[in-house]
């Protein structure tokens, strides 16, 4: 059966499954698209103006995970099918996990059921997920992928290999999204 390739941008999940509960979409997962920043974006997401005309990395997704993914969690990528498996959120993140990316922020609301496609943000500006009672964020604090999809406070030097990004405005609201610059370290 023949996938119906349909677009889609941030802010946006497509089905993943047909009405006889066949997967579709498959020519997409796993394909990179880089995305300026507009300022209705940045406004959208209210994120700083610095972000204006920067350019986001994202990568088409399929939620593997068996539940629903929200707007800026954080989810690993399948490594077991190798290449193969780079389209694949495979779960919402544990701490210390490594090969993640963020679940498309402006989202907002909605949730990506399990199947569908998404966007997954692998570089650049963007916002991740507090846990419910918030890490103590200050601007310039490194993140790494923590519990239950949501950010944790990493280290320089003992975290080598785990650093997703860096804060960029302090934050310490709970279940909050918090503005960073996604520039993952997955080596080591």
């Amino acid at each position: 059966m023949q996938d119906s390739v349909a677009s889609f941008g941030l802010g946006e999940s497509i089905t993943g499954k047909n009405d006889a509960d066949v997967l579709i979409n498959s020519a997409m997962v796993g394909r990179e698209y880089t995305f300026p920043v507009t300022e209705e974006v940045a406004k959208a997401l209210q994120m700083s103006n610095r972000v204006i005309g920067r350019r986001v990395t994202a990568r088409v997704m399929r939620n593997t995970s068996g539940g629903t993914l929200s707007a800026g969690e954080i989810a690993t990528v399948s490594l077991s099918s190798g290449h193969a498996g780079l389209g694949d959120a495979a779960a919402k993140s544990s701490a210390g996990d490594r090969c993640c990316v963020v679940v498309d922020p402006a989202l907002g609301a909605s949730t990506v059921a399990d199947d569908d496609l998404f966007y997954g943000i692998v570089k650049g500006p963007t916002k991740v997920k507090q846990p419910a009672t918030a890490e103590d964020l200050d601007g310039g604090d490194v993140i790494k992928a923590g519990a239950s999809g949501r950010l944790a406070e990493a280290a320089l030097g003992t975290d080598h290999g785990l650093i997703l990004g860096t804060v960029v405005k302090d934050n310490q609201v709970d279940d909050a999204l918090v503005e960073v610059e996604l520039n993952p370290e997955w080596v080591g």
